[in-house]
């Protein structure tokens, strides 16, 4: 297992398994993204979307399906969230589907309190645009 940073050259693959899943292509512009491997082989990926210079969404991960069950996510998640921490961002969201509560939960996220928390208003639209045209029930975690 590995994890490298994707390239112009690793956009088409990244692209054509977020298109699989409904996911918003990656253009590499505002984002880091990371691919997975396992046995010389893409695995997964995973990205970090830079809302500006203190704030990000952590999202698009998404696993192979023939190499799910090998703990490649955590693995993912948390690169991603080292990554994060370097940027010493003031805050990282995530929109994962609530069945994911607990997976993300162990690396640190938490809900939101919407009376209490100021939200990123493109994370707030992207949040009702999910909650709109998923069937799974997304939820508005923050790191």
């Amino acid at each position: 297992m590995g994890i490298r940073l994707a390239t112009k050259e690793d956009l088409k693959w990244v692209n054509e398994h977020y298109r699989k899943v409904g996911f918003v292509p990656s253009n590499l512009e505002n984002e880091t993204v990371a691919l997975v491997t396992y046995k010389n082989e893409y695995a997964g990926i995973g990205r970090i979307v830079y809302l500006h210079k203190e704030e990000a969404e952590l999202g698009g991960i998404y696993i192979v399906e023939e190499f799910r069950g090998l703990s490649l996510a955590n693995e993912l998640v948390e690169y991603l969230v080292k990554e994060t921490n370097k940027r010493n961002l003031k805050r990282v969201y995530c929109l994962p589907f609530e069945k994911l509560k607990n997976f993300y939960e162990k690396f640190g996220f938490k809900e939101f309190d919407l009376k209490e928390d100021t939200i990123n208003r493109k994370v707030l639209k992207k949040h009702q645009w999910c909650r709109e045209n998923y069937d799974e029930n997304v939820l508005l975690l923050k790191l």
